[in-house]
């Protein structure tokens, strides 16, 4: 590099971070103040400027000079770009990020802290006691820790994604590529794998820890005269032991789809050690691993009941399909009428979802047949080793994923969950596809003529496609769904109503009764809790209850109603019409949230 373009590229990195610094530090000074159906909208444009300018300046530098210095600088500046998106509720100071199950979770973590539950008592309490130690460490709100347990989890998956890729191919330039495929933050489906305080997510992404620790032991380097006991016992399996039990006790479903991945490595390699002894003699056995994990999870597995009432959902549903007396594809029937019914497109709705997603899965599938019939020569033999456990792993997981499809199952998110990891394991595959074809592409004819058109337009390119998935990174109306944004007005509402309501008189609700945010708030009266209130009824009331009800209206259900889902179920006149009726009284209002008396 000379040295003019060496004072280019220090000024791109320098415009670079000037650019996201700014972004982040006007965003932070513009707090929420309000419910937000779209984080997007709701960030100051300045903020996504930033991002934009950080990204676009990174991919020049890296592509412009993939060996030099100056591409660390452009993988952090990269880097600390797109974590930003992913803190943006923590930036923006959300009082809480998550609706659903994450509030659920947020009571229990506050029942955890309290001493009124033991971590015993829940079955993934891993995330819940990582959210009490981040809120006395730190001195910060739970609802804040819980937030920095998801931002910390999400940073070790952009930080794992390369260093597994590393264990595959040395080269440096396919680190590069992984540490951009893993900022594209595929697994993140806003179906059952969200960027939120969700088990599930978090302990696929932390998992990737285990994954790395497993095949470090394993590739580790053995020596003949070692003893037995040895060979299975080195620092990093005691490091791996100790992280079986936090993963496991993560969550369960999880802890079967690594369970998968150890198991077939296992099997590789017990079948290599008896076709081609050789091949497996630098390495170290992981039978004992895989038997420490999957002891583990057998116990986690046997002190609930959980586990099993899920597995007899799945069998029922398989049975279901085989004797025909079940459906198969109700979640996604579900998910795509309500698209369809707002106005929007499946096409478009796969475009911005999967699009990109479905690229990496071809180029898995790639590299799983060149694995399976030898087309990557280049390849070493831990690398192999490393590929056929993930792509046999993917074979064996991704039939039982889709399994998920099937019967009673299938009314849960559960399919969606899988994909996202099946995504995870397609973000280090693919990421080691993309390498060997842009290495293949590198020796071929058409490189001389256009190589240099290539390289020129790779960065523009690079970066559209980053924002086609940062743009699905939070649920927001661009994707027909509305922000997991909690705001403390709304949750200090329904905590002062629970407080002075009576407990005789049940809440009914907008899609839904307060359910949640009464297991959100353990300290609280518990209520009686009614139905969903239809919206036919919100126009007169009183005549469809056959007695007193409360009925909290707050902006969350506006906007959710009228711009994330377009007035599908809940139309904006029957939502305002609520006040204005007789016997209807509004007994309860701060700002974000309404609590009316209905005398019935």
């Amino acid at each position: 590099m000379t040295q003019r373009d060496s004072r280019l590229t220090r000024t791109l990195l320098l415009v670079g971070f000037l650019a996201i610094a700014v972004g982040i530090l006007v965003a932070r000074a513009s707090p929420a103040r309000a419910y937000e159906v779209s984080i997007y909208q709701s960030t100051p444009a300045v903020f996504w400027v930033g991002v934009a300018v950080a990204v676009l300046t990174s991919l020049v530098v890296v592509v412009r000079a993939p060996s030099s210095r100056f591409a660390a600088g452009g993988v952090a500046l990269a880097a600390l770009a797109i974590a930003s998106v992913s803190a943006l509720p923590l930036v923006r100071e959300y009082h809480f990020y998550g609706f659903n199950d994450s509030l659920t979770h947020l009571g229990w973590a506050k029942s955890l802290v309290s001493e009124t539950l033991t971590p015993l008592a829940i079955v993934y309490p891993s995330g819940h006691v990582s959210a009490g130690m981040f809120s006395a460490a730190l001195g910060v709100e739970l609802t804040t820790a819980m937030m920095l347990v998801v931002f910390f989890v999400s940073v070790v998956y952009l930080v794992f994604v390369p260093l597994l890729v590393s264990l595959v191919v040395s080269d440096r330039r396919a680190v590069l590529i992984a540490v951009f495929s893993a900022l594209l933050f595929l697994p993140v489906n806003l179906n059952g794998f969200k960027l939120m305080f969700f088990p599930y997510s978090l302990a696929s992404f932390l998992g990737l820890v285990l994954l790395y620790l497993f095949f470090r032991h394993q590739f580790s380097g053995t020596d003949a005269v070692e003893s037995r006991w040895r060979g299975h016992v080195t620092p990093v399996s005691v490091l791996f032991a100790v992280g079986t039990v936090a993963l496991v006790s993560y969550h369960l479903q999880v802890a079967v789809n690594y369970l998968v991945l150890f198991a077939v490595a296992a099997v590789v390699q017990l079948v290599q050690r008896w076709r081609t002894p050789d091949a497996v003699a630098d390495q170290r056995p992981v039978y004992g691993l895989t038997l420490v994990f999957a002891a583990a999870f057998v116990y986690w597995l046997t002190q609930y009941t959980v586990g099993f009432s899920t597995g007899g959902l799945f069998v029922e549903g398989v049975l279901g399909i085989l004797s025909g007396s079940s459906e198969a594809g109700t979640a996604i029937s579900q998910r795509t009428g309500s698209v369809t019914a707002v106005g929007g497109g499946l096409f478009d709705v796969f475009v911005k979802l999967f699009l990109v997603n479905a690229v990496y899965a071809l180029i898995t599938l790639g590299v799983f047949l060149g694995v399976l019939f030898g087309r990557l020569p280049r390849l070493s033999a831990q690398g192999r080793s490393i590929l056929r456990t993930l792509t046999f792993g993917l074979v064996v997981l991704v039939p039982y994923f889709f399994a998920h499809l099937l019967g009673a199952i299938s009314e849960t998110n559960f399919f969606f969950r899988h994909v996202g990891f099946a995504m995870i394991l397609a973000t280090v595959v693919g990421s080691v596809g993309l390498f060997y074809a842009f290495e293949w592409l590198s020796r071929t004819e058409y490189w001389s003529k256009y190589g240099a058109a290539v390289k020129a337009g790779a960065p523009v390119a690079s970066a559209l496609v980053i924002g086609l998935t940062l743009m699905v990174m939070f649920p927001s109306p661009y994707i027909y769904l509305p922000s997991n944004h909690v705001p403390s007005q709304q949750m200090g509402a329904y905590d002062t109503a629970f407080g002075m309501s009576d407990e005789d008189i049940r809440y009914v609700g907008i899609r839904g009764n307060p359910d949640r945010f009464a297991e959100a708030l353990p300290d609280s009266p518990t209520p009686a809790l009614g139905f969903t209130t239809p919206d036919e009824a919100l126009s007169d009331l009183p005549s469809y209850y056959d007695g007193p009800r409360y009925l909290m209206v707050s902006k969350t259900d506006h906007d959710r109603e009228v711009i994330a889902y377009r007035e599908l179920r809940y139309s904006e006149a029957n939502l305002t019409a609520v006040r204005d009726q007789p016997n209807v009284n509004r007994v309860m209002s701060n700002g974000a949230a309404d609590l009316y008396y209905v005398s019935g």
